[in-house]
Order: C-alpha cells, then structure tokens, then sequence
C-alpha cells in the first residue's frame, strides 16, 4: 500500500523530510507537466524551507493571476496545493521544536 503525498508529508518527523519528499515530488513531474506552467511559476531546486516557500509563494500568485483552463489550471492547482501543504508541515515541525525547547527550558 502505497502513502499518499499528502501522508509522506503528515508522517515527516523533520523538516530535512519535509524538503525530502518535495524534492521526490517534483522529479515526478514530467518536462512537459513543467511547460504547462507559467515560467514565472516554474518549480526550480528545492534546497532548503525557503525555497519551498519561494515557491510556493510564485504558485499561489500565478494561481491568483492566472486565466488558464483544463490541464494547466489542473497542474497549477495540484502543485500550489501540494506546497501549500509542505510549508504548513514545515511551520507545525516548527511550532512543535520551539514548544519543545520551551519545555525543557521550562523544566516541563
């Protein structure tokens, strides 16, 4: 049984898993799913949580422009939905590190 995207990214325990499984994501997409796609919308390499906001950040504003139909709008609304979901793993892994050091700092 295979996990869906959205549970590899519930299931990521840090954020260097979180990047991980982005970078899985987007080396599925085939060159032509990448050219539906406005240029200015266009995933480029995912290193490190800023350029995951980085694009989603481009696939929401593209989103929000665009007038695009069928396939493109298709893509445009997978991917922005798919970052969506990545950053907001990212932020609940970071609210879950500074509730912790909170904690222990805490003596909780």
């Amino acid at each position: 049984m295979t996990t869906s995207w959205e549970g590899q990214l519930e299931q990521a325990a840090t954020p260097a898993e979180v990047i991980a499984i982005a970078r899985d994501y987007l080396a599925l997409l085939a060159p032509e799913e990448i050219a539906l796609l406005p240029v200015d919308a266009r995933p480029r390499r995912v290193r490190d949580a800023d350029d995951l906001a980085e694009i989603h950040e481009r696939l929401v504003e593209a989103y929000q422009r665009t007038r695009a139909s069928g396939a493109e709008l298709a893509l445009l609304q997978r991917l922005a939905s798919f970052f969506a979901r990545a950053t907001a793993r990212l932020s609940d892994l970071a609210a879950g590190a500074s509730g912790s050091r909170t904690a222990a700092r805490d003596g909780v």
